[in-house]
């Protein structure tokens, strides 16, 4: 399967992090991958997590600085050619 295939933008809520606002959630926008995805992103050099979600995984984009955007990109092209 092409990673054109399964790949789609989808609407997202990023949690606040690091405990300073319990619950509270921003608007977003995630990358939604197949579940197989995780665990490669995860183990590569510079892990790429996301999270779980109904059987997909996503990458919340609001924590990725648009200078990583190809950076990003080319790890998911990576996992979907194995």
């Amino acid at each position: 399967m092409c990673i054109r295939d399964s790949a789609r933008a989808v609407p997202s809520e990023a949690t606040v992090g690091g405990g300073g606002a319990p619950g509270v959630t921003l608007p977003s926008a995630a990358l939604s991958l197949p579940e197989r995805y995780a665990p490669p992103l995860r183990t590569r050099p510079v892990p790429v997590v996301g999270r779980l979600e109904d059987g997909r995984c996503l990458l919340d984009l609001r924590a990725v600085p648009e200078a990583d955007d190809e950076r990003l990109a080319e790890a998911v092209r990576a996992v979907g050619k194995r």
